[in-house]
């Protein structure tokens, strides 16, 4: 069966990028040819290019403003590693700027069934066009719809009345709603009107080896060692608290990802590329514990059997932590601000911390039978 998957854009993010690449290569396990439909943002109209360049200009005046004005034009040499991964481990379409291009994309291919997410594919202000998630563009093709771990990011509704009405009458078309946290189940039901389930992110569907195989025996390492840090949003307190873990532990920080942000000084373009996917990927095969505030660094806490500790980053969405640590009994690893007062207890409770795969075996094996179902050429 040709199945398109319609997930975020991908190149800036590693979760967003390994989930695409879990996905698609289960979906090859099981039979399919998958594809993911690269939908990218509406490009600007000519005025507001001018007005956003100017309101950066002000900004960089105003000593508010610290990356170059027009930071956009170093992104290929920012995104060449993952660019490069994505071009020889994901089969993906050619780039689609609106929903016109996506519907005569549809038309042309012919696809047998089309899949939603992982990721926050539903969350309005992630999404180049929410319609599009909910499969606007289809209108009335004869065509399997599938909502695949897609998540809301967030336990509130962040959609308009219209976005809602709109929304809910798409998603009444689809043959399967699957979500990532326990808490869409109730926003589908509420605002959707329709029934959903809940199943893995697609990166959870994939066992160690294949991890393993991926990152290549060259990056690997014979002993764990150190403490890995991914922090999407870093901040003092938590380069504090890796530094707290690390005198408590003995052992050494490090982390695998650009060095600076667009809120950072810009002393030169490397110190904002993105390192290769596999090297980012062995730095938590190969660590000792890890310390993240990202959903798929938690994830892959998990896959590789790392002691960890968690903060939730309330802004990007929390949901996503606490339904997956909960149903894996681990909801003492997300930190707490209260823990940071006795160190050596958090030292400890890390070094002694079990994690036990059972938890979320029954839960793998209902996410897949999902897939499996949801693809089968019944209505």
């Amino acid at each position: 069966m040709k199945v398109s998957i319609l997930t975020q854009p991908l190149g800036s993010n590693y979760g967003g990028i390994m989930q695409a690449w879990a996905l698609q290569k289960v979906l090859k396990c099981l039979g399919h040819e998958p594809i993911i439909i690269d939908r990218q943002p509406d490009p600007p109209v000519v005025s507001y290019k001018i007005a956003r360049l100017a309101y950066r200009a002000l900004l960089k005046a105003r000593g508010r403003r610290k990356a170059p004005v027009n930071f956009e034009k170093y992104f290929p040499i920012i995104f060449q590693q993952t660019r490069s991964f994505i071009f020889n481990h994901i089969v993906i379409s050619e780039p689609l700027y609106s929903t016109r291009q996506l519907k005569d994309h549809f038309d042309r291919k012919k696809y047998d069934a089309v899949i939603v997410g992982s990721d926050q594919t539903w969350r309005p202000k992630y999404s180049p066009n929410i319609y599009n998630y909910f499969l606007d563009f289809l209108e009335d093709k004869n065509i399997i719809r599938i909502a695949y771990a897609s998540s809301f990011g967030v336990d509130d509704w962040e959609f308009t009345d219209e976005q809602t009405q709109t929304c809910a009458e798409l998603a009444g078309k689809f043959k399967a709603v699957s979500v990532r946290e326990d808490s869409g189940i109730r926003l589908c039901r509420r605002y959707l009107k329709v029934n959903a389930v809940h199943v893995l992110d697609p990166t959870l569907l994939i066992e160690k080896k294949d991890y393993i195989e991926l990152i290549g025996k060259e990056r690997l390492k014979k002993d764990y060692d150190g403490i890995f840090t991914y922090f999407l949003d870093k901040t003092l307190e938590k380069l504090q608290i890796a530094k707290i873990l690390s005198e408590e532990l003995g052992e050494p920080v490090y982390s695998c990802q650009s060095s600076y942000s667009l809120n950072a000084d810009f002393p030169d373009i490397d110190g904002y590329i993105m390192p290769d996917v596999r090297d980012w990927l062995s730095g938590f095969a190969n660590a000792k514990f890890v310390l993240t505030d990202s959903f798929h660094g938690m994830v892959l806490s998990l896959i590789f059997g790392k002691p960890f500790f968690v903060m939730k980053n309330k802004a990007r969405g929390a949901a996503r932590f606490t339904s997956l640590l909960t149903a894996c009994g681990l909801e003492r690893q997300i930190l707490d601000e209260s823990q940071l007062d006795n160190p050596s207890n958090l030292a400890r409770a890390l070094m002694n911390l079990s994690l036990n795969d059972s938890a979320f075996f029954a839960i793998r094996e209902n996410s897949r039978r999902f897939l499996m179902e949801s693809l089968s050429q019944s209505f």
